[in-house]
């Protein structure tokens, strides 16, 4: 259960990753497929992460840039996407209220309007196989102490309830011995390896694609 996992982590003051850039090698089937990096800035209207992804799968070679923008609480206010394939680029946006958000994606043809989903209080803006929102969740939810929230996925314009596992995944090789996780289950199988004290994440893996990002430190 998501209290379950926020328990965990009762004895850790709200917080989000200091300013500075954290940057990820990324791997797929065990093979490095490239590089993702996210930069963490403050300033009046919130904070702001600016993401970077570059990777080649099965030679495609595909990149990403966006930025997600947090409210005072860590509520997400707006989200900007442009991404790069070898046919197409297509952009997305996302802006958010408290109870809404106005989502313009590539497989939308207009602007669509959605809300929270029920029993839900905040949303959460995270694009699958991308790492901006991802990156924020840990914060957000050791924030909230919220027991569900509502996923939005930029691309569709899906909203999904976002729920964990209630076992804790084995510990990978190189993980902190430190780290507390977050295993989401749905809508996609997630797990986020995070410092309790920063709320940084040290690794996210998907099992489904066989892909983990790690951590690089310097």
């Amino acid at each position: 259960m998501l209290a379950t996992i926020l328990l965990a982590a009762a004895g850790v003051g709200a917080t989000f990753p200091p300013p500075g850039t954290y940057r990820y090698s990324a791997a797929m089937n065990g093979q490095n497929i490239g590089a993702w990096s996210v930069s963490v800035s403050t300033g009046a209207s919130g904070t702001e992460i600016d993401e970077d992804s570059n990777a080649s799968v099965m030679g495609m070679q595909l990149s990403a840039k966006a930025s997600l923008l947090l409210g005072p609480d860590l509520s997400p206010t707006k989200y900007n996407g442009n991404y790069h394939t070898p046919s197409q680029n297509p952009s997305v946006s996302v802006t958010l209220t408290p109870t809404s958000a106005t989502v313009a994606g590539v497989f939308t043809a207009q602007p669509q309007q959605v809300g929270l989903n029920p029993n839900t209080r905040h949303f959460v803006v995270i694009e699958p196989g991308l790492l901006a929102g991802l990156f924020a969740l840990p914060a957000q939810l050791d924030s909230w102490k919220d027991s569900a929230v509502t996923w939005i996925t930029p691309a569709t314009a899906q909203v999904q309830s976002l729920s964990t596992a209630s076992s804790e995944p084995v510990r990978p090789a190189g993980v902190p011995p430190n780290d507390l996780v977050l295993s989401i289950e749905r809508p996609t199988a997630v797990t986020i390896w995070y410092d309790p004290s920063t709320l940084v994440p040290d690794q996210i893996a998907a099992p489904s694609q066989n892909a983990v990002l790690t951590r690089q430190r310097s």
